[in-house]
């Protein structure tokens, strides 16, 4: 089939793309953070004002998981030549040292605090087994999915789902990238996927990763489409989220094309937002200071545990209101940042090497 003409067949991002990127990096991150210091689970709130704030809020918060994967799609075909199957291989090539390893080094970490914690602390552990009574087959699934079976599980590094499922789509790249290049209108087809109902989560991440390759492709000049006014995402956006909250019939064959005008509508007003931040900090190299993310993606569950277990405790013996749930689950994500980044900060300094390994970023 004739290659489409005017149009190379992926591109780099320009630099207002590039610097949208990388304060998106820092944004994802900290949603993913807030979604794991909700105090819901451990103290049962979900009737309270906190808890329906909670619930609203997750129309935000897990507009994280689709973004990831669109904005992953889109940089793994971002090349100055054509995406050929030896680019394939050399991309592929480059993630063992970005995803691969890091992602081995965290989950092995993990599994060797899990078993320290479970000598001290073994009632903590929850449905993970203390370390000296693991098989050699429950060492391997704490590499996959300790948590249950399927892709609606995770790794024992529990946030490390996302690349979990991203290294198993990225080896479809070749076969998505050669149906967004046959017509524009082939970004039809992740759309209709996404919009299935009953799916078990892996199929919208392809269709998400997919839209990425689409947008490589077919954008010439992201940047352009980005400036563009932020009000039209934000009123679909809005539309969206009220008629998900609305009693609509037919169960999840209305809910899942709604949730996917939420999400893309949700990830346009988002990347709107971030270019026009990127382009009125141009103090600060968003592309440089990403460095730490993914970083505190993978360690900061441990210590959003430990403070969400310890304040949900002293939230309920004090009785405290809405209000202190709020900010505290505010705190905690904060907390939960700051001491990730001292840690990162601290091997930087005395174990660079250690440090670039576990950030993907070694060379």
């Amino acid at each position: 089939m004739a290659e489409p003409r005017a149009l190379p067949l992926n591109r780099l991002p320009d630099s207002g793309t590039s610097r949208t990127i990388g304060l998106l990096r820092w944004v994802l991150m900290f949603l993913v953070v807030l979604i794991h210091t909700n105090l819901v689970a451990d103290t049962g709130c979900e009737g309270t004002l906190y808890g329906q704030l909670y619930h609203y809020a997750g129309h935000v918060v897990w507009l994280a998981n689709p973004l990831f994967f669109l904005i992953s799609g889109y940089l793994f075909v971002a090349s100055s030549e054509a995406f050929t199957m030896k680019l394939f291989v050399r991309k592929c090539r480059g993630r063992l040292r970005t995803w691969v390893v890091p992602y081995l080094l965290w989950n092995t970490v993990f599994l060797l605090f899990y078993g320290v914690v479970g000598l001290l602390l073994p009632s903590v552990l929850g449905e993970i087994p203390p370390l000296g009574e693991m098989s050699f087959a429950d060492i391997l699934r704490a590499y996959w999915c300790i948590r249950g079976v399927g892709f609606n599980s995770g790794p024992i590094d529990g946030p490390l789902w996302f690349l979990r499922d991203l290294m198993v789509i990225a080896l479809f790249t070749p076969l998505f990238h050669r149906i967004v290049r046959i017509h524009k209108l082939s970004l039809l087809l992740p759309l209709l996927l996404a919009s299935l109902p009953h799916q078990l989560g892996f199929e919208s991440e392809a269709a998400c990763f997919c839209i990425g390759c689409w947008l490589n492709v077919w954008m010439p000049s992201l940047s352009e489409w980005l400036k563009r006014p932020v009000w039209p995402p934000l009123l679909l956006y809005v539309a969206a989220v009220v008629a998900l909250e609305l009693p609509l019939p037919f169960g999840g064959w209305t809910d899942a094309p709604l949730l996917l005008l939420r999400n893309l509508s949700g990830m346009m007003l988002f990347a709107r937002l971030a270019y026009r931040v990127a382009g009125h900090t141009p103090a600060l190299d968003w592309r440089r200071l990403a460095e730490p993310v993914f970083f505190v993606f993978a360690l900061h569950f441990i210590f959003a545990r430990v403070l969400t277990k310890f304040s949900a405790r002293w939230l309920v013996a004090h009785a405290v209101g809405s209000d202190g749930f709020a900010a505290v689950h505010l705190l905690n994500a904060l907390l939960s940042m700051g001491c990730c980044l001292l840690v990162f900060l601290l091997l930087r300094r005395f174990t660079p090497l250690s440090c670039r390994w576990l950030s993907g970023t070694a060379k």
